[in-house]
Parts: structure tokens; sequence; C-alpha cells
């Protein structure tokens, strides 16, 4: 086991590697660049003052040059600053000859998103894993076909317009759950159960349209997997031995049904950190998902690829926890990773 994983990690490297100059290049053919954005504000720049611009930034360099600059800091773990003109850190937190800190752009912004995407899967786990045990049980009947029709209607809502209606419906018509940021602007002055509150009435609205998609989703696919276990031998042999049918449901079961759901949480890692786009623009709240949008919108480079790159470690160490889930889950699969 230890000699696969060794394995696995060394190819992730090369991997990595592959996937940083894939999107370098395709992000560079995107038209436009940061010089376009900050110029555009200033009618007076001349073309002069452009060119400037892309040299102070290493734009005026061929492509590959430029990759290879960003490559050679990010063998040293160093993101780079920002494009924007606070010229912040990209990922984390440097200090200057003064001593004064100045925090990371996705420092800053990863636990919102993590906080955000963590609450929502496992919302996610708690709703669908029931509705899709409950569908596969009483398939065909009533309780199956409101369910189903549940999932469709979860699959078919823009994640969008659901937010636009829920922040008109509870925040503006009622004014039930606040519509915007993290915090209201009396926090500080709260005790500690209110800041919770507060915290938790901010987070309602974008950790349900996080987990919407993502719960009907799952629920469909645990009905699925269950409708085929449930009619191994097995299955009926367990039965026939006179087990109950809580036994056989969730300890035989539902425990094999689940076994490829595992790959599919596996892969979901990487939306803990950019799965959060829309929630958090609509919503205005400073995670990785506006981070990445702002970026995309003033062609800030190094925090687009710091993003990406973080995003395709995470996809790579996603995919290596699953196989390693599967090995611990299932006895074959464990003798052919030892093997």
């Amino acid at each position: 086991m230890i000699r696969y994983l060794l394995k696995r990690l060394f190819w992730m490297i090369p991997m990595l590697i592959g996937i940083s100059l894939i999107s370098f290049f395709i992000m560079h053919l995107a038209p436009g660049d940061i010089t376009t954005t900050e110029a555009g504000f200033n009618p007076k720049a001349s073309e002069e003052s452009r060119q400037k611009l892309r040299e102070l930034y290493n734009l005026d360099k061929p492509v590959i040059v430029q990759y290879g600059l960003w490559l050679e800091r990010m063998a040293k773990l160093d993101f780079g600053a920002s494009f924007a003109s606070h010229q912040r850190p990209v990922f984390w937190e440097t200090k200057d000859d003064q001593g004064n800190v100045t925090k990371g752009l996705i420092q800053e912004a990863l636990p919102v998103t993590l906080l955000i995407n963590v609450l929502s899967l496992g919302l996610i786990i708690a709703i669908a894993l029931p509705l899709g045990v409950v569908s596969s049980l009483t398939q065909n009947q009533l309780p199956d076909r409101a369910i189903t029709l549940f999932v469709f209607i979860g699959f078919a809502i823009p994640g969008f317009w659901l937010a636009l209606l829920l922040m008109y419906w509870t925040g503006v018509v009622h004014d039930w759950l606040p519509i915007s940021g993290l915090h209201s602007l009396h926090y500080d002055q709260l005790g500690f159960f209110g800041k919770i509150g507060d915290s938790l009435k901010h987070l309602a609205l974008p950790v349900f349209i996080s987990g919407l998609s993502g719960l009907a989703g799952i629920s469909l696919f645990v009905r699925n997997g269950m409708l085929e276990v449930l009619h191994q031998d097995y299955i009926t042999t367990a039965r026939a031995k006179g087990l109950g049918e809580n036994t056989v449901v969730y300890r035989h079961a539902l425990r094999n049904a689940l076994l490829p759901l595992i790959t599919l949480l596996g892969l979901a890692i990487p939306g803990l950190i950019g799965g959060s786009v829309i929630a958090e623009s609509i919503f205005a709240i400073p995670g990785m998902g506006k981070l990445f949008y702002d970026a995309v919108l003033m062609r800030d480079f190094p925090v687009i690829m710091g993003i990406l790159t973080i995003g395709s470690a995470l996809t790579l160490l996603g995919n290596l926890l699953a196989d390693l889930a599967y090995a611990w889950a299932d006895p074959r699969v464990r003798r052919g990773v030892m093997s």
C-alpha cells in the first residue's frame, strides 16, 4: 500500500505540470489583459503607458517565457502577487522590511469557501442518502415518484435564478434572512451566541443554493445504486435467512450501493474550492468563487493560475483519496492495490 501511495504521489507532479501548462496557454488565448482593464479606467492612457504596464507584468514576453517564469516561482511555492492595484500576494501572507504583514488573497478567501461547501456537503449527504433509500424501497410508488419529481426540479432550476428569487422573497418581501455578506454591520457588538446566529442566517441561502444541485444528483445516484444491489443474489439469501429488513437494507445493501459514491465524493473535493462562483458572486461573499470571478474579469493571471493550480492539485488528491477509500471499503480492490 505504501509503495502504491508513493508511486501515485510521484506521478501527480508531472500531471500537475501538464495541467498548469494547458491552463496557462488557454488562459492567454482570451482577448485582452490587465493593461486593458487598468487603462480602461483612464481615458487619457496612452499606448506608451500600456506598454510600460506590459513590461512591468512581463506580458511583453512570449507566452512560453511567461510560463517558465511562473513555473520557476511555483517551484519555490510562490504564486506571485496580484496584478491589481493593491499588489497583494496571491496565496499566503508576506512581511515587508518594516514588519508589516500583508495577507494573501487565497489565504483570506479559502476558509470562507471551505465553510460554505463543507456545510453544503453535509446537508447533501444528510438529506440525499435517506431520499435515495426511500425512493429505491418504494419504486414506482407515490414516495418514489414524489422524490423523482423533486430530483428533476432540482436539476432543472437554474441556481442563479433561484438565488435571486429567494433573495427577493426572504430578504426584501419578508425580511427573514440577510441577502449579502457574511456578517451584519453590528456583528462585533453581538455576544457569542448572537454571532453564531448572525453567521447562520447569512450562510443559510448560500449553503442551500450550493447544495441543491448536488442534493438532487446524489439522491438519484443512491436510488439507482440501491435498486441494482437489492436485486443481487446475496440480498435474496440474506432475506431467506430471516434477517430483519433494516439489517438487509442498511447493513448489506446500502454499504455496497455506496461504493461508487466514494469516487463521486472524492472528485467533489475540488468543488469545495471553486464550486461556489454563482452563490458567492450573487450573495457578495468574499470566497474563492468570487475571487476567481473577479480575477477573470480583470485578467489577473497570477490569481487565476493560483486558483486553477490549487483546484488541479485537489482534483488529483481527491482521485487518490477515492482510490484509497475504495481499497479500504472493498477487500477485492485492496488485494489488487497491494499486489
